[in-house]
């Protein structure tokens, strides 16, 4: 509980991404625990996301 209140501020809703989805939604199941809720998980993550030409990718370059 420690570590979410250190990174999450009074957010209305979280919402867990990862490489697959795995990991986001073992976050969401950890979050409800320490009560959080409204919660959300991209289960196709960055896999999914990734493999789009059509979608946005921030690269960090100008």
């Amino acid at each position: 509980k420690a570590i979410f209140s250190d990174v999450v501020d009074d957010a209305r809703q979280l919402q867990f991404s990862c490489g697959s989805g795995i990991t986001a939604c073992a976050l969401a199941l950890f979050a409800t625990e320490c009560g959080y809720s409204n919660l959300s998980v991209y289960d196709g993550s960055w896999s999914e996301w990734g493999a789009s030409d059509s979608l946005p990718i921030a690269t960090g370059e100008k």
